[in-house]
């Protein structure tokens, strides 16, 4: 991932969420509606589109033989929580072969096109977004790439080459619809539930030829997929279906973000999933800015109940400084609007208690994680 998460993440959002759609300038000219869930679909590799979303139905932007599957590559899926996005990817990894051209989703307009700035890779090489209006509500931003192919105001036909890259990362946004993570200008989807049903069905079986069945039948992860995240469209937010558990989605609010907290994560999400790949339970946790001295990037790893009740071990890989096994005692409050998870952990043996210097985490919310952040006063 890139060097600083947070910086790139709030350039990304402001980049998206202001002139991102319609208009002459790709501003929108409507606000979200008021809230309007979606019923999960549960075990379903892909979600079905509600009958008030965009009709607009999409290709993938490159060839199946060119996508990168096995333990160097699988699809990021959208919901998964991983790398650079403890959160929750709002958008889908797509790796590709060398070379590959990047084509249209859909038939188009070219809105904008935003220098993200220098890769840091050494070779003067930059980063670019480019978004397409499909219209009928529905936006597309093509993320991660090196060459953009086309200009402001292009009409681009589906499939279409637009820009060349290291991969054909994507995020799409339905203006129609206002589930889930929600923007100024809709909500972020899955691209997976919006493909033509042959093409999805097509996706589907690759992924489950190339990743589910000779890794996650074996109860194993591999590149960007893991089994206990194992759809192509997952959960993003969790912790209500695990109600006075750790398990879920937690943002730091006593300690960090304006530096890193030396001991603990910023985000964190817990799972506790029981499905046909076995029982797992897993965590990932990050510091939100990994250019800042001290941070500790991010960490994954498994976690157990320990002998009492309140009691977790941690075994934790991955960081800068912290790998290790950590013991801890935890509470979890769900008296608020927002559920509280109290954790206070030490290495290589437990507490004595909670104390004043335990970490609070709050549940997080349907809204973009650093517009959150703002909101609770902690950048």
């Amino acid at each position: 991932m890139r060097g600083s998460v947070r910086g790139w993440a709030l350039a990304w959002l402001a980049s998206f969420s202001v002139g991102a759609c319609g208009g002459p300038d790709g501003a929108s000219s409507r606000g979200p509606g008021p809230a309007r869930p979606v019923v999960w679909e549960e075990g379903a590799w892909t979600q079905p589109v509600p009958e008030w979303g965009s009709p607009v139905r999409l290709d993938l932007p490159v060839s199946l033989a060119s996508i990168v599957f096995g333990p160097g590559g699988g699809f990021g899926a959208f919901g998964a929580h991983q790398g650079g996005h403890v959160e929750g990817l709002n958008h889908i990894w797509i790796p590709v072969v060398a070379g590959t051209p990047i084509r249209s989703w859909a038939d188009g307009t070219v809105t904008r096109i935003d220098d993200m700035g220098d890769r840091g890779t050494g070779d003067g090489r930059r980063e670019y977004f480019i978004t397409i209006n499909y219209g009928q509500g529905l936006v597309g931003k093509h993320l991660d790439v090196d060459v953009p192919l086309v200009k402001v105001g292009d009409q681009v036909r589906r499939g279409e080459p637009v820009a060349t890259g290291p991969s054909a990362e994507f995020m799409l946004v339905d203006e129609n619809r206002s589930d889930g993570e929600r923007f100024e200008t809709g909500s972020p989807v899955s691209p997976f539930d919006y493909l033509r049903d042959e093409v999805r069905q097509a996706v589907v079986a690759a992924h489950r030829a190339n990743m589910v069945a000779p890794f996650f039948e074996q109860g194993l992860a591999a590149g960007n997929s893991r089994p206990w995240e194992p759809y192509l469209t997952n959960r993003m937010l969790f912790h209500q279906d695990h109600p006075d558990s750790p398990a879920g989605e937690w943002i730091l609010v006593n300690k960090g973000w304006q530096a890193p907290d030396p001991d603990y994560f910023e985000v964190l999400a817990i799972f506790d999933v029981d499905n046909q790949y076995g029982h797992f339970q897993r965590f990932e946790a990050m510091d939100h800015d990994w250019s800042a001295p001290g941070n500790k990037r991010s960490a994954t790893g498994s976690w157990r109940a320990g002998e009492q009740s309140g009691q977790l071990v941690w075994a934790l890989k991955g960081s800068t400084g912290k790998d290790g096994t950590y013991y801890s005692w935890y509470r979890v409050d769900e008296s608020q609007e927002r559920a509280t998870l109290i954790l206070e952990w030490r290495r290589d043996a437990f507490p004595e208690s909670l104390s004043a210097g335990a970490a609070v985490y709050v549940e997080r919310t349907a809204t973009y994680l650093w517009d959150d952040t703002h909101r609770l006063g902690l950048q």
